[in-house]
């Protein structure tokens, strides 16, 4: 008899609370697939750096269990709360409590149980999706391969033990400790205002707002203290300003009386206004959350585009060394030359210049980063032969000119740049500005960030700054052959440790890197964003198609005094997109500006101009709506279909 109508109980809690019910579903399909990622052998075998994926999504996993676990236990208590009523009768008509108790935990162990068993269905779809991606950042074909992982399936399932268990034995207490009255009238409370007084609630939101302005003034100072106070301040504007955002609407209608009684404004945000007040903590937990979902997807696409950046400027050359002494590279040439197949390999020296005028006028640039105090140089014959080895167009250099070679982000002031330069008693004028890769973004390589290429029997009359050795293989270097030779330069470095340290870069190893980075941050980070956000949507919703029976009740009323359809349609739309977007707008606004700062603290040349941290910031946002768009849109169909009268 109990397992019975468990069972039916459970399928109806399934239908009123399908969009509960569907998220659960979603998180136990990323839990799922996101497990089965750290469980498979061709992932790891994919790259040595993959080896902290298994941290990383260990701690997004525990994050993502928090999230779903307090998820859970919001609704248990939502829902404990709605049958409250049911609950108390059933006591009233003699039924033990025990088994009042069992039947609830019953009822939920089955949602619960039928949403894993989906998720594990759907999660091995996902886990194929997610698999792909990663064989794409490595430039390995995908094929489609059926695997089922058994420590996958059960770490997945101890996570939704764990969930369900602990978020049933606290609202078991609940009813076991709640006394017969109490249930009966518990679905009639509501959350208290913390704020009462008409007075302190205006000062409270006040404090919040500025307490919100203090907070993202400090979170963006590039500070680690301040950050953290702009933190907590923003935290503490989120909390109270919904908590006093009744008092804000008050004082708004005070000052704008016609706007008050025009059209259903009073009505929309005076029954607004109330639901805020009973529900300000609620409406701030979620609103921190979508904070969290969107600095989340930020940093995501931040790190996504640093990370292509860079495999873009690194280098071009299968093997580039560097070397601030020697010019001895004997050693890297003996491995080389047992183990790789170059096609392609030349030895040369960068120059310095007795001046640092190009170096002066390029520093406002690229924000003052100086690797040299002086101009770097190279002769012409080494630049056309390592142009020819990366299969860059032939350049030609006339008689007193020279060229510069330099990074994209600098080809615009550069190209701006028109002065002579002066080398030894020879006076050159500027030929042309070129930009393509060529091993110009970090020490010992052929410049800083520029060269100028002069002619040879210029460049080789000037000092030596460091000597340099490139080579083009016919296959991609391995991690491996890249650590022997990393082995070899610490050799050298230790046997000579006054020689100074060479630099070693492969175009190959920096995909390799950038890929493993890739997938140790950006996929974790995107795992818990998704979560964040379907778990927001989903309060959102439950919140408001719980209030269904009394729009019914309101809007019924609404229309036996004469409203019509148009006007009750447009009445319900502004209370449900004011109600949607007031927990959006802070946190839109706060990521904006956090994501907008942490794109202009990356390194110089990561993004050429400002449009394209505008871009990141869009695409967060439009990411974000797009999913978020769909709870929505499911909310409203739902609360529309139940609320507006047929004959309306």
């Amino acid at each position: 008899m109990l397992s019975k109508l468990s069972l039916r109980n459970a399928t109806r809690q399934m239908k009123d609370y399908l969009i509960y019910f569907i998220t659960i579903v979603i998180a136990a399909t990323l839990i799922f697939s996101f497990n089965s990622l750290v469980f498979s052998q061709e992932i790891r075998s994919l790259s040595k750096l993959l080896d902290t994926l298994t941290l990383m999504i260990g701690i997004a996993s525990f994050v993502v269990v928090c999230i779903i676990g307090w998820l859970v236990f919001y609704t248990m208590r939502f829902m404990m709360k709605r049958r409250s009523r049911e609950f108390g009768t059933y006591l009233l008509l003699g039924i033990e409590r025990k088994r009042i108790v069992n039947l609830f935990f019953l009822e939920n162990l089955i949602i619960g149980a039928v949403a894993l068993l989906i998720g594990l269905l759907t999660g091995n779809l996902l886990y194929q999706g997610l698999r792909a991606m990663l064989l794409r950042l490595y430039e390995i074909q995908y094929h489609f391969s059926y695997e089922f992982s058994l420590p996958a399936t059960l770490l997945t399932f101890a996570y939704f033990a764990l969930i369900f268990i602990v978020a049933l034995f606290l609202n078991r207490r609940k009813i076991r400790k709640s006394k017969i009255s109490e249930l009966i009238y518990m679905d009639q409370y509501n959350e208290k205002e913390l704020a009462t007084d008409g007075k302190k609630r205006r000062r409270l939101f006040v404090a919040s707002v500025i307490s919100g302005i203090v907070g993202i003034g400090l979170l963006i100072t590039y500070d680690a203290t301040f950050s953290l106070i702009g933190a907590f301040a923003i935290i503490f504007f989120l909390f109270t300003f919904y908590i006093s955002f009744s008092s804000g609407i008050s004082a708004y209608f005070k000052k704008h009386e016609r706007k008050k009684y025009s059209g259903n404004t009073l009505y929309v945000f005076r029954s607004l206004a109330s639901k805020v007040g009973s529900m300000g903590i609620t409406l701030s937990v979620i609103s921190i959350l979508l904070t969290a979902t969107l600095i989340a997807v930020g940093t995501g696409l931040s790190f996504n585009h640093l990370f292509m950046r860079n495999a873009e400027l690194e280098t071009s050359h299968s093997i580039y060394i560097g070397s601030e002494e020697k010019a001895d590279f004997s050693e890297y040439k003996i491995y080389i030359d047992e183990n790789l197949n170059v096609t392609s390999q030349w030895q040369y020296n960068i120059y310095k210049q007795d001046s640092d005028s190009v170096t002066r006028y390029v520093d406002p640039y690229r924000d003052n980063f100086r690797a040299y105090d002086y101009d770097t140089v190279m002769a012409f014959s080494d630049y056309t032969r390592l142009r020819d080895m990366l299969g860059y167009h032939k350049v030609t250099l006339p008689e007193g000119e020279y060229i510069i070679q330099c990074l994209d982000y600098l080809a615009k002031p550069l190209a701006q740049y028109n002065e002579a330069v002066r080398i030894g008693d020879r006076t050159l004028l500027k030929r042309a500005v070129y930009y393509e890769t060529f091993t110009q973004q970090h020490w010992n390589g052929n410049g800083s960030g520029f060269i100028l290429v002069v002619p040879d029997e210029i460049a080789e009359a000037l000092p030596v700054s460091h000597s340099a050795y490139a080579a083009m293989t016919d296959e991609p270097v391995t991690m491996t052959e890249y650590e022997a030779l990393d082995m070899i330069r610490m050799h050298r470095h230790e046997t000579d440790r006054d020689a100074g340290y060479d630099m070693i870069y492969s175009k190959e190893v920096v995909k390799e890197q950038n890929a493993s980075l890739y997938a140790v941050i950006i996929f974790p980070l995107f795992y818990v964003a998704l979560v964040l956000l379907i778990v927001s949507a989903t309060v959102l919703a439950i919140q408001i198609l719980s209030e269904m029976k009394g729009y019914q009740n309101q809007y019924a009323v609404l229309h036996m005094l004469g409203a019509e359809r148009k006007y009750l349609s447009s009445a319900l739309r502004r209370q449900f997109a004011v109600y949607y977007i007031l927990p959006i707008i802070p946190a839109a606004v706060i990521s904006s500006i956090f994501i907008f700062f942490l794109c202009l603290a990356f390194d110089p040349g990561v993004f050429q101009d400002i449009a394209q941290i505008f871009m990141i910031v869009g695409a967060t946002l439009a990411i974000f709506f797009a999913v978020f768009a769909i709870y929505i849109a499911a909310s409203y169909v739902s609360l529309r279909r139940n609320i507006l009268p047929d004959d309306a």
